[in-house]
């Protein structure tokens, strides 16, 4: 990994990230269908979904999860995710292929939605480990545990720690389109924070960030959910789901934790 100090990252820099920049330099990733069904069948198999359950997609973007599920049958899915631009995306979406896909905007610490009102929750692709301190992502599990009908179950994705420390490059630059997306990363004992550089052939300069995501072994993310209120918590890490070879940072390897209330 890349030394000595990483950039300096504001609390809140998961509130801006994900627009319509971040749809093209993660495009491999997030517009990649084949991805997204191998995704949800993992998914499936995990909490064994039933087609008449209510779904949260929690952080879950412009829904291709959700969406995915939609048409495979199952009609009763909520997505709730901060991002405005990617929300107007799902919306969009669902509408044209008629899916009976929910979007909701709002903060997964503090959703605006009612106890007990659903049977699963999923959190995918590392949409986890964005708090400002531990207690932040705790926070999150409560919430998730909170919406959750009593027997019901959450499954949650993260990054594999042990990948990142062992095989993660220091750099790295793919091209999406006219963009050329370049990142430089620091690993630190508790995050992975990033540079991300994107420049246009067309246009020059489009963006230069930094974002930080904090890394949860499998006996940590346990714990949090512990305290969180979940029980028959089980972390295990997950296959790889990537069809081509490449580096695509904190999701090259993942983790898996189902837990139930």
């Amino acid at each position: 990994m890349s030394d000595p100090t990483p950039p300096k990252v504001p609390p809140d820099w998961w509130q801006s990230l994900f627009d319509e920049v971040y749809l093209q330099t993660d495009a491999r990733t997030v517009q990649d269908g084949d991805l997204t069904r191998r995704e949800v069948d993992g998914l499936i198999q995990a909490l064994k979904l039933e087609p008449h359950e209510t779904i949260l997609d929690l952080c879950g973007g412009h829904g291709r999860h959700a969406l995915e599920l939609a048409r495979r049958g199952y009609r009763r899915v909520t997505v709730l995710d901060f991002s405005f631009p990617l929300l107007t995306l799902g919306k969009a979406q669902a509408r044209e292929s008629r899916l009976p896909v929910a979007f909701i905007r709002g903060d997964a610490a503090c959703a605006p939605l009612a106890g007990d009102s659903f049977q699963v929750v999923m959190i995918l692709a590392n949409s986890f480990g964005y708090g400002a301190a531990p207690e932040d992502d705790v926070a999150i599990l409560r919430e998730c545990h909170r919406v959750l009908h009593p027997g019901g179950r959450l499954f949650l994705e993260v990054a594999d720690p042990d990948y990142i420390r062992r095989q993660l490059s220091a750099q790295s630059w793919h091209e999406a389109g006219d963009l050329v997306v370049c990142r430089q990363r620091w690993l630190m004992e508790e995050y992975l924070f990033c540079r991300e550089l994107v420049l246009s052939r067309s246009g020059g300069l489009v963006r230069d960030r930094g974002y930080k995501v904090r890394l949860y072994a499998a006996a940590r993310l346990g714990d949090s959910l512990k305290k969180a209120g979940f029980t028959q918590i089980e972390v295990a890490g997950q296959p790889d789901l990537y069809a081509r070879e490449g580096d695509y940072g904190a999701l090259n390897r993942r983790l898996g934790a189902t837990a139930w209330k």
